[in-house]
């Protein structure tokens, strides 16, 4: 049987008591009403509560049994995912089966496909498999938990469970700098130009921080602290005009935070309602605006220029594993949350929920605009694409 990886005590706290759901089928039905916003209003129309799912399934990839299905990673042409912790799959844009191959101690993350290859996440660093074939190109030993890869400069880098940022050579996976941070990281890195950006936090909420380094080097470019107990991994968020790009993270003031791309410092915080989760990253929603979900399983539409609100929904539900994905065709956003549903809701549309039967690993933005979906505690644990989100 799979192991989840553990949930840090301040963060697995939010999702006490909360019930787990029977499973129902993908398209299943609704839990409720949502609570209340706290935060400003929605622009357009106010949905009333979630109500029945609408996702039409596009095709659908079943794991072998008992593996867990994890984080899928996505780009216009194909879907990668590890199950089983032992084994990667790689899927085109219909549903078909590139190549699966046995990889020992996959994490759970989401693979990131480049144009060549497929770079997968290990209990102690890095693999990356021919994206043709699957052959293995390089094994980068690190010696720490990865998350999810990021590339920049010919550099594929990660953030680690222990506590660094290292940098590894797209090329042949030799390890060209290891920097440690303050504290450790559970959620990915992003990419701003030429330099890789990470939060971390100290454990029992003693610091956390946001920090950028070259990707080329790991010297780092500048720090920032940011209020502990709870801070999200960030985004870099193209800002309107010629203006330089943002990173936002949640933090635990329960507040967005926007800090300057090349210098680090704030330039706006914003409540929203709740404090971030280390894998919910924030997304870059196009036109000058950015994402942001909080682990009390809400989503805020902030203005990338000052943090203004343009839309914010909630829900009954708590957000910890696997951050949102979005904007689809119809200007949604899909969040997972911990007891298994799934919230989908977005500016001028319906809010409702769907039931996987099982619980949602992740969820990433597929080929065609699809909806990717992947499923683990279930009897049958899948890979989905979806319309109609």
């Amino acid at each position: 049987m799979s192991i989840v990886p553990p949930v840090p005590a301040r963060l697995r706290a939010v999702a006490a008591g909360m019930s787990l759901v029977t499973s129902l089928g993908l398209a299943g039905c609704g839990h409720g009403s949502g609570r209340p916003s706290s935060g400003p209003p929605p622009s357009g129309p106010a949905p009333s509560g979630p109500t029945t799912g609408s996702l039409a399934t596009s095709w659908q990839w079943a794991a072998p049994r008992p593996s867990y299905v994890g984080m899928p990673g996505t780009d216009d042409a194909g879907v990668a995912v590890t199950f089983g912790h032992s084994h990667v799959v790689l899927l085109d844009g219909s549903g078909k089966v590139r190549w699966s191959v046995d990889q020992a101690r996959v994490r759970d993350v989401a693979p990131r496909l480049t144009a060549d290859a497929v770079l997968v996440a290990t209990e102690d660093g890095m693999v990356a498999l021919d994206r043709a074939t699957g052959a293995l190109r390089w094994t980068a030993s690190i010696g720490e938990r990865a998350n999810a890869p990021v590339v920049a400069a010919g550099v594929a880098v990660v953030s680690t469970w222990e506590g660094s940022l290292v940098g590894v050579n797209v090329a042949d996976g030799s390890v060209k700098w290891h920097t440690p941070l303050p504290g450790p990281a559970l959620g990915p890195a992003a990419v701003s130009g030429d330099a890789a950006v990470v939060s971390w936090e100290a454990d029992h909420g003693d610091g956390a921080g946001v920090i950028a380094v070259d990707a080329a080097t790991g010297r780092q470019r500048w720090a920032t602290a940011v209020p502990p107990d709870g801070v999200s991994a960030p985004a870099v968020v193209a800002a309107p005009g010629t203006g330089p790009s943002m990173v936002v993270v949640a933090a635990g003031d329960i507040a967005a935070h926007a800090l300057s791309a090349d210098t680090g410092a704030e330039r706006w915080r914003v409540d929203i309602g709740g404090a971030g989760s280390p894998e919910d990253a924030p997304l870059d929603a196009g036109g000058g605006a950015v994402l942001v979900a909080d682990r009390l399983g809400g989503m805020a539409l902030l203005d990338a220029v000052d943090g203004r609100s343009r839309w914010q929904v909630t829900s009954d539900g708590a957000a910890v594993r696997g951050g949102p994905a979005g904007p689809g065709p119809g200007g949604g956003y899909a969040l997972p949350l911990e007891d298994g549903r799934l919230l989908l809701a977005g500016p001028g549309r319906a809010t409702t929920m769907a039931d996987p039967a099982g619980r949602v690993s992740g969820v990433a933005t597929g080929p065609g605009g699809t909806l990717v979906v992947g499923v683990r505690e279930a009897a049958d644990n899948t890979l989905t694409a979806s319309t109609g989100w």
